[in-house]
């Protein structure tokens, strides 16, 4: 008997140090001295249904402190994002998804570097060990990043492939978390949708839910690009499409017409001497150049800059081709379908347009060979 009562007078005890329902408590470091702390919040109801910013309502709360311990009554509107206020300045703020009627603790450790922990819930405590597991990750990147400003493509593929690597494997060992919708928009592209089609029942039952249907959407609307891209490209390398005719100034003041150089392989570079990555492109397109001599006739065409620029950059640069200047007329951009700089246009000799490349890519001499050749 009396251990009976012992046992009930231990579950008393327990149940008055847990939280109600509808709170958090949040502890606060040892070093805290502020009297009162402030959090935000916004229901996700509002965060998706908002169309501009000042449709977004944030609710500010200020607790008091005691003890270093402030308890929060959590909003009965529905399930929303709270932040915490740092009481310093801070790269980041202690963040937590709540349900009205989650009882939950946070601990916060230390506001800078950000370290804490919240329980309470499957969801939080799902996410703070997501979190546990890419903070290492996260932070190898940034060290790399500050450490070497020189970082080739490969080592950040290896950061990258590393971080893809880890998100999946928390949606293999965890597929029903409530977690799951909040940690696939850590993915990307194909990666994403695949771990999206494939959640479960119970993981599409949590209230993060409209945050991986809303990155669902934009998915989708960018794989629609893509596919639309593809069948552009293909279009093109049918060589049946005309290219788009133009006449425009040389430095001289000539005017030069795409139709001159008809029964000759021509390429178009869209360029600009603000584009880093087309200055970076000039050398391989001079050797070009070199290479096919009266073959190929190159055709620089500035783009988004003055006059005064134009001259200037090509002065600097030592650009042997013939140079025409487009400005801001985005009339050419269209007729090209141009999205980005630099875009180099292959044309043959029946004034077909068989190739479009956007950015600096190797693969596109090799390209431009085998047409010439």
């Amino acid at each position: 008997m009396n251990k009976l009562i012992l046992l009930a007078a231990t579950g008393l005890l327990l149940a008055s140090c847990s939280n109600e329902k509808g709170s958090v408590k949040i502890q606060l470091p040892e070093d805290f001295q502020e009297k009162t702390l402030v959090v935000s919040h916004l229901t996700i109801k509002n965060i998706f249904e908002a169309t501009q910013a000042e449709d977004l309502t944030v609710i500010y709360d200020t607790l008091e402190v005691k003890d270093r311990v402030a308890e929060l009554r959590l909003d009965p509107a529905g399930p929303a994002r709270y932040s915490i206020e740092p009481p310093v300045m801070a790269t980041m703020q202690p963040e937590f998804y709540a349900d009205p009627n989650d009882a939950l603790t946070v601990t916060v450790i230390s506001f800078e570097p950000l370290d804490y922990d919240v329980e309470g819930s499957k969801l939080m405590e799902d996410i703070t060990a997501y979190n546990s597991t890419i903070r290492p990750i996260q932070q190898d990147y940034m060290a790399l990043v500050s450490r070497d400003s020189n970082i080739s493509p490969e080592q950040l593929q290896e950061q990258l492939k590393r971080y893809d690597d880890a998100v999946k494997k928390f949606v293999a060992d965890h597929p029903d978390s409530p977690a799951i919708p909040f940690v696939i928009t850590d993915l990307s592209g194909d990666d994403f949708k695949q771990a999206y089609d494939n959640m479960t029942p119970a993981a599409k039952k949590s209230i993060l839910m409209p945050f991986a249907e809303a990155y669902n959407k934009d998915v989708e609307e960018m794989q629609s690009q893509r596919e639309e891209e593809e069948a552009r490209k293909a279009e093109v390398a049918s060589g049946k499409i005309e290219a788009p005719g133009f006449t425009l100034p040389d430095l001289a003041g000539k005017k030069v017409s795409l139709s001159d150089f008809r029964g000759k392989w021509v390429v178009l570079d869209f360029w600009g001497s603000w584009c880093g990555w087309c200055v970076k492109g000039f050398p391989a397109l001079k050797e070009a150049y070199k290479k096919y001599g009266d073959s190929l006739v190159i055709i620089g065409i500035d783009c988004n800059e003055s006059e005064a620029d134009w001259r200037e950059g090509v002065k600097k640069h030592e650009l042997p081709w013939i140079n025409v200047y487009n400005g801001n007329d985005q009339a050419l951009y269209e007729a090209y379908q141009i999205t980005g700089f630099p875009t180099k246009a292959i044309i043959n000799p029946e004034g077909k347009l068989v190739d479009l490349t956007v950015g600096e890519d190797p693969s596109f001499f090799t390209r431009l060979a085998d047409f010439i050749n």
